[in-house]
């Protein structure tokens, strides 16, 4: 047996005292009132049999609130200590922990009430804070008043009636803020698959002696290239590595493969908190994080981008989904099912860019180019000035390229990226400018047989939109000429013959869905800064597509 301290604070044994006073033995008419402690004698005083029948009229919300502001106001006079404590027995069998015994603690907790204003239905909302959880439960009552006035002409007069109707009500609120924390570490060139180098096993966590296993998801194109190496690193470290082989196209990113991802860490016996590894492009890192998120409600993941596209774009942010085709309408939508959630770290190593073809690199760079355009100028001229040698070569050194340019362009757009998500991580605001390219690109990716990536959809979607911002204004045509001219020395695409009126405010439609009731489409307005429009017609979008005729597009 073990005795339990239970502390009520001072306006609990007020409020207790009062209600004894109403609804025991007092109003019986039989003996004088229980006494347990000094706090209760301080606070029950001989009330008239009036005031008593006033009390207990009142509403039990009403008194708790009378009972709580005299005692602040110092009207009731109470003991000097802060609570009273009282014994009951527990049948634990266990001594009591430090945690549960009678000491009061000396740390002051603030549990004043606080006031506040619905800004949906603007209703008054008094929050009180829950002794035990005072930082994240409270308890709350709201008071809504409607007005109603109704105009009545009759056949002398006009009668006003006016109508005031309040309405209350209650219940508790919880507020916990997610603690998201995540790495994003750049490994030293070359050397994330060599056994010397221990981040990669250090990143899937850390485990019990003896555990000698781990699990990798990998994209059937990396394990074709670097499937052996990945294997023989974690053989060297003494572990036993089970992988999942995935395709990672955009074709191949459908709830099925989440489906299967799950299958297999189910079959495997993935722990709880047991980091799994995910290694390939942004397609294959979308499935890992769906996975990983519906998993035991959570479960940490590791992400190993390596294409350009994904080292600069899908591995920073904590976006996962796929693609969803709709049974009722028998359409396909991009991204329409997905997570926020954070991986546990993210390995970048950008030697995996060297094995990937032109036309793959190209794509990487229409979402570095969408960054200097709406945020960096600076970026900007370093992809003007060498962004065309380092697509030939495929990032790797060449002699046209400055020592140290390939890791700038690469780390400047990843801290562009992190620093446009990382105070917006649920996307609470709507207007960002890393959305830029992102409006019409979802459906030119969508179009059946369109042959078309994702970086280069983006590119054309952000080629357009500086069409729109010249015929607006916002930029001069040596502007629209210079960006042009960039986007052509990348190799990227400015144009698509799927880029047409229907296509385009279809867009605009899809957009003021998705970002809540506004277009929200960002335009530069120079290169390296941009704004959010909402007020784009029909009519401008086809001006823009004619004026999109006057260049040599290469597709």
């Amino acid at each position: 047996m073990t005795i339990k301290a239970i502390h009520k604070s001072s306006s609990e044994v007020a409020l207790a005292s009062i209600r004894d006073e109403v609804t025991g033995e007092r109003k019986l008419g039989n003996k004088p009132p229980r006494v347990n402690s000094e706090t209760d004698m301080a606070v029950r005083a001989s009330l008239p049999a009036s005031v008593l029948d006033t009390w207990t009229a009142l509403p039990e919300s009403v008194r708790a609130a009378l009972v709580s502001a005299e005692i602040a106001s110092g009207s009731v006079s109470l003991p000097s200590t802060r609570s009273s404590t009282y014994s009951a027995v527990s049948s634990r069998a266990s001594s009591a922990s430090p945690s549960e015994a009678g000491s009061s603690s000396d740390t002051a907790v603030d549990l004043s009430e606080r006031q506040e204003e619905c800004e949906v239905t603007g209703a008054k909302v008094t929050l009180r804070p829950l002794e035990r959880a005072p930082k994240n439960v409270f308890e709350f009552e709201k008071t809504t008043t409607k007005e109603e006035v109704a105009v009545k002409k009759q056949s002398s007069a006009t009668v006003i009636t006016t109508t005031k109707t309040v309405t209350t009500g209650r219940g508790w609120r919880n507020i916990f803020t997610l603690p998201i924390s995540y790495d994003v570490n750049m490994v030293p060139h070359g050397t994330l698959l060599d056994a010397s180098n221990p981040q990669m096993l250090d990143a899937t966590g850390v485990h019990p002696e003896g555990y000698d296993r781990r699990f990798a998801v990998i994209d059937a194109e990396v394990d074709k290239m670097y499937g052996d190496k990945i294997r023989q690193y974690f053989v060297e470290k003494g572990i036993e590595l089970t992988t999942t082989v995935l395709n990672g196209g955009e074709a191949d990113k459908r709830p099925d493969a989440v489906d299967k991802l799950l299958d297999d860490l189910c079959a495997y016996k993935l722990r709880r908190r047991e980091p799994f590894l995910a290694i390939g492009g942004g397609c294959l890192l979308d499935i890992a994080g769906m996975a990983a998120c519906l998993y035991r409600r959570g479960v940490p993941f590791v992400r190993v981008p390596t294409t350009l596209l994904a080292i600069v774009d899908a591995s920073v942010g904590v976006k996962n989904g796929v693609d969803y085709c709709c049974g009722i309408t028998d359409e396909t939508y991009k991204n329409r099912v997905g997570s926020f959630y954070a991986p546990s770290s993210c390995l970048l190593d950008p030697a995996f860019i060297v094995t990937q073809d032109r036309r793959n690199v190209a794509n990487g760079f229409g979402e570095i180019l969408k960054l200097a355009l709406v945020r960096s100028s600076d970026l900007f001229e370093l992809l003007e000035a060498h962004g065309a040698a380092l697509v030939e070569s495929r990032f790797a050194a060449n002699d046209s390229t400055p020592a140290g340019v390939s890791d700038r362009i690469i780390d400047l757009s990843i801290q562009i990226m992190l620093e446009e998500l990382g105070p917006n991580l649920w996307e609470t605001k709507l207007d960002r400018c890393v959305d830029y390219g992102h409006t019409f690109s979802k459906l030119l990716e969508m179009v059946p047989g369109a042959d078309i990536m994702h970086g280069e959809a983006v590119n054309v979607d952000g080629f357009f939109c500086v069409v729109l911002a010249y015929l607006r204004g916002f930029i001069t045509k040596d502007v629209v000429d210079r960006v042009f001219a960039v986007m052509q020395s990348l190799s990227l695409p400015t144009n698509s013959p799927d880029l047409e009126s229907k296509l385009a405010w279809q867009s605009c439609k899809d957009a003021i869905e998705h970002r809540h009731g506004e277009q929200r489409i960002p335009l530069i307005t120079d290169i390296g800064e941009s704004i959010c429009v909402s007020d784009i017609t029909p009519d401008e979008l086809d001006r823009a597509l004619e004026e999109m005729k006057n260049y040599d597009h290469k597709m």
